[in-house]
C-alpha cells in the first residue's frame, strides 16, 4: 500500500482534534438550548399532574358528601416534613366540648371552652398525593386569624387558636396588623399545612398546636360551606406516643392507660370514625380533650377555606429571595427552634428557616416579613423592590395558580 493510500485510509477512520472540538462545541450548544426546554417540559407536566391530583382530592371529598347523608365531609390538606402534600377526605363524626386554651383542662373554674366539630379519615375515599415539591396554600381571610386581646369596645376577645399561639415557640408570625410591604391593613394570609411541625410533648401547654386548613362540603348536596373562622378538629394520628411510659401523652386521663387492650388507644383503632364517635361519648370532658381535642397530639385545628393556591415550593422560595428550600423539610420551614432541636432536624414548632435568606435580603432575620412576601407572591403582587433593596418597583413573575371553590356546584375553578 502506498503512503498516500495509507494516509487516506487513516483519515477515513478517525477524527482530528479540531474536528472533535467542533463536535463537542456543537453538542454543548444543543445541550444548553435543550436542557432548559426539557426542564420546562417536566415542570409543565408535573404542574398538570399536581392540578389533576388537587381536583381528584377535592372531587373525592365532594362525592363522599353527596353519598353521605349523615354529615358533612372535608378535603383536609396535610404535609409531613420531607414528604409530599396530601389531600385526605374526611367525614364528620360529631361534636365535642373542647378547651380553647390547652394549658387549662376542661371542667376547671373559668376554663375557656368551645364546641368543636370533629372530622376523621375514612376508608371510603383514598387520599391524594401531589408530585414532589408541589404545594397548596389556603387563604385565611381577615378575621380568620386574630390575636387575643381587647376589641374596639374594650371587651376581651379570645383567640380562636387557628394559626395563632399565645406564646409561640417557633418564629413564624402571621401578619395580624399592617402589611409593611404594601403599607396597608392586613388583607388575609396564605397559610401552609403545619400539622407536621410540633412537639408531641408540648400539646397541652398552649404554646404548640397543630394547624392546617380544609375545604368543607355539605352532606347530601356536595355544596361548599364557605370560609369559616371557627376551627374544627381533624384527626391526624401520629402513632408516636409511648403509651406504656408513665407521664406520656395524653395527660390527665383518668384512669391511665393500663394495657394494649384499652379501646381508647388510637394506635389500635381500626376504624377512626367509629373510634372517635365512641370517644365523644366519654363522660369526662377532659379525657375527650386529651384524646381528640386540641390537647391531643393526634388532632389538628382546621378552618374551611374557599381559595387555594397551587405552586412549586422551590420556585416560590427563590422568587422571595431565598437560596432554595430546607433540605430536611423540603419547604421554607426548618432550622433550629431555641433549644428544642438543631438545624438538621425537623423543627418542633412552626419555624421558617431564616438561614435560607442572605443577610442582604430585606427578609433577613424577619419571619413575619417572609410571610408577607408569600402573601404577595400568591396574589402575583410581589415587586422586585420588596425582595431586594434597590430593586425595580415592577411586579416579579409568580407561578402560583389560584383556584376558588364554586359554592353552589362544589367544584374548583381557576381564577385569572
Amino acid at each position: 500500500m502506498s503512503r498516500r493510500a495509507f494516509q487516506l485510509r487513516r483519515r477515513s477512520i478517525g477524527f482530528s482534534l479540531i474536528e472533535l472540538l467542533v463536535i463537542i462545541a456543537i453538542l454543548a450548544v444543543l445541550a444548553g438550548a435543550g436542557i432548559p426546554a426539557i426542564r420546562n417540559m417536566i415542570y409543565t407536566s408535573t404542574g398538570s399532574m399536581a392540578e389533576s391530583q388537587l381536583r381528584f382530592g377535592l372531587g373525592a371529598a365532594r362525592d363522599l358528601a353527596i353519598r353521605n347523608s349523615g354529615g358533612d365531609t372535608a378535603a383536609v390538606f396535610t404535609f409531613e416534613p420531607g414528604g409530599r402534600m396530601m389531600i385526605i377526605p374526611m367525614v364528620y363524626v360529631g361534636q365535642i366540648v373542647d378547651t380553647t386554651d390547652p394549658s387549662r383542662k376542661v371542667g376547671i373554674a373559668n376554663a375557656p371552652t368551645a364546641y368543636r366539630d370533629v372530622f376523621a379519615p375514612t376508608a371510603l375515599a383514598e387520599p391524594m398525593q401531589l408530585p414532589a415539591g408541589w404545594m397548596v396554600r389556603g387563604f385565611a381571610p381577615p378575621g380568620a386569624i386574630f390575636a387575643a386581646g381587647p376589641n374596639n369596645s374594650g371587651s376581651t376577645v379570645e383567640s380562636n387558636g387557628w394559626y395563632y399561639e399565645k406564646n409561640p415557640v417557633g418564629n413564624r408570625r402571621m401578619n395580624l396588623g399592617n402589611d409593611t410591604i404594601a403599607s396597608a391593613v392586613n388583607k388575609g394570609n396564605w397559610v401552609f399545612p403545619e400539622n407536621g411541625f410540633f412537639d408531641p410533648l408540648q400539646t397541652d401547654t398552649g404554646e404548640n398546636r397543630r394547624n392546617t386548613f380544609m375545604v368543607r362540603f355539605q352532606a347530601g348536596s356536595g355544596r361548599i360551606t364557605g370560609a369559616s373562622v371557627d376551627p374544627v378538629i381533624v384527626l391526624l394520628p401520629r402513632n408516636q406516643i409511648d403509651w406504656n411510659t408513665p407521664g406520656a401523652r395524653p395527660t390527665g386521663l383518668t384512669p391511665a392507660f393500663t394495657s394494649k387492650g384499652d379501646w381508647r388507644r388510637i394506635d389500635f383503632a381500626d376504624n377512626l370514625p367509629n373510634w372517635a364517635k365512641s370517644v365523644a361519648k366519654i363522660s369526662e370532658y377532659d379525657d375527650i380533650a386529651a384524646l381528640i381535642g386540641c390537647r391531643s397530639a393526634d388532632a389538628a385545628l382546621a378552618c374551611s377555606v374557599n381559595l387555594l393556591a397551587l405552586y412549586d415550593e422551590s420556585r416560590m422560595a427563590q422568587a422571595i429571595g431565598a437560596r432554595g428550600v430546607n433540605k430536611v423539610t423540603g419547604c421554607i420551614y426548618g432550622g433550629a427552634v431555641g433549644t428544642l432541636n438543631n438545624a438538621s432536624e425537623v423543627p418542633k414548632a412552626p419555624n421558617i428557616d431564616l438561614s435560607l435568606w442572605p443577610t442582604t435580603s430585606l427578609a433577613s432575620g424577619n419571619a413575619e416579613y417572609v410571610q408577607m412576601l408569600v402573601n404577595n407572591y400568591m396574589l402575583n403582587a410581589l415587586k422586585y423592590s420588596d425582595v431586594e433593596s434597590g430593586g425595580p418597583a415592577t411586579n416579579l413573575d409568580a407561578d402560583a395558580r389560584l383556584f376558588r371553590m364554586d359554592s353552589y356546584l362544589g367544584s374548583i375553578v381557576e381564577t385569572k
